[in-house]
């Protein structure tokens, strides 16, 4: 069976569950309605009033003008996204996203019925679960999402990909809408072929030919849709005559370091906490460095008494070295703001990448070649007596020999 999850008009429902203020206005996102941008996202009540993928903010305006613009926040729904697949990971390894809310998909599916509501979409594949558990299964994943990610998806769940896909847009919010096994071609005949995506040449051309549902278009040869539409559209055909579709995708994990804390009473004092972000640098830095590895992000989640708060810095550079992940750590505790207590704590770093070779020198600075000792004596106790140092005898000996002498370099 194929579960699938949709969240419809995902980056403003992103918005909303961090302000209640924005839970019954429109909302455009993007930017403000005098700013030559175009929209790049919207919610479904700014949807009804004619707002469209692309469109630029002053005919946005033009349109809705009562609705409140903001500008778009990606990384805060990349990470929204995120949420979402550890959470459903838990359920199934299988787990494909699918996100319609981007900039760039949402000008390809701007047609269809994935276009006009901008969703991010799940898809899971319960293998060898049986029926009769499917459904519960999938509702009890559904009530885990909305638990801690405080997004409400609707769920659908058939034997094929297309169905699932349109059973979970056709279901409202914290509902879910199974097809009956052995149904989905009869299920998927009655609806409109705007669920396929379909660029805009396609569509028109498809109503010209009189096709409004995907029950006709399966009624089509494969022949003549091949030599008519290509091989794109070929391949959806076999989708609506029930044949299935290629295995999901699952994204990769994507591979970081993380470090937690809990608290059995609540943390107020921020010296403690700074001493805290010291011991997770100096843990973090060498857990990269013994792999070889360099931070790019640096993710703080604070677990308080009222709910949760999180915080993300981009470094200009990759870093793997504790002075640099304690720097970052303390900025961010400066930027913080506790409506409580603090009981727990997560320092992640992502984005990583082979760390960076740099050359030491014992002649530059005292700073410079007091790290350059200190990596020595490092490599020294971690590698055993087998690195040698130059030591000064007689520097102005004419024989090199004799100007000085490798010496073994022992442990701190």
């Amino acid at each position: 069976m194929i579960v699938c999850l949709a969240f419809p008009y995902f980056s403003a429902a992103v918005e909303r569950r961090t302000d209640n203020d924005l839970a019954q206005t429109p909302l455009v996102i993007g930017g403000q309605p005098w700013e030559p941008r175009p929209v790049y996202a919207f919610s479904q009540e700014a949807a009804a009033g004619g707002i469209r993928p692309g469109m630029s903010l002053r005919l946005a305006h033009t349109l809705a003008p009562h609705s409140h613009f903001m500008p778009a926040s990606p990384p805060r729904y990349l990470d929204a996204s995120g949420e979402v697949v550890d959470v459903l990971a838990d359920f199934s390894p299988l787990v494909e996203p699918e996100e319609l809310w981007l900039p760039d998909q949402a000008v390809i599916q701007q047609t269809t019925a994935g276009g006009r509501c901008l969703p991010a979409r799940y898809y899971l594949d319960l293998d060898g679960l049986p029926a009769a558990e499917a459904l519960p299964f999938a509702q009890e994943m559904g009530r885990t999402v909305r638990k801690q990610t405080h997004l409400s998806p609707a769920i659908g769940l058939a034997r094929q990909r297309l169905a699932a896909q349109i059973a979970a847009t056709l279901a409202r919010p914290n509902h879910a809408r199974p097809v009956p096994a052995g149904n989905e071609v009869a299920f998927l005949a009655d609806q409109p072929v705007h669920f396929l995506p379909l660029d805009k040449e396609t569509a028109r051309r498809l109503r010209l030919l009189g096709i409004r549902t995907l029950g006709q278009l399966a009624a089509l040869p494969p022949t003549s849709v091949q030599a008519q539409f290509g091989a794109a559209v070929a391949s959806l055909h076999k989708l609506v005559r029930g044949e299935e579709a290629a295995p999901l995708r699952p994204r990769q994990a994507e591979q970081s370091e993380q470090v937690t804390y809990h608290f059995e009473s609540r943390l107020e004092n921020r010296l403690a906490l700074a001493n805290l972000f010291d011991r997770a640098a100096v843990i973090l830095a060498g857990r990269l460095q013994a792999a070889g590895l360099a931070g790019q992000t640096v993710r703080l989640v604070w677990e308080m008494e009222r709910g949760m708060q999180k915080q993300v810095l981009t470094l200009r550079s990759p870093a793997c070295r504790g002075e640099a992940l304690t720097s970052v750590l303390h900025e961010l505790l400066e930027q913080a703001h506790f409506q409580a207590g603090v009981i727990g704590v997560t320092v992640t770093v992502t984005g990583l990448v082979p760390a960076t070779a740099q050359q030491l020198t014992l002649f530059g600075s005292p700073s410079a070649a007091a790290r350059a000792q200190q990596t020595l004596h490092q490599a020294s106790a971690k590698h055993g007596p087998c690195l040698y140092r130059p030591a000064l005898l007689d520097g102005g000996h004419p024989l090199p020999e004799r100007r000085f002498q490798w010496r073994e370099l022992s442990p701190v």
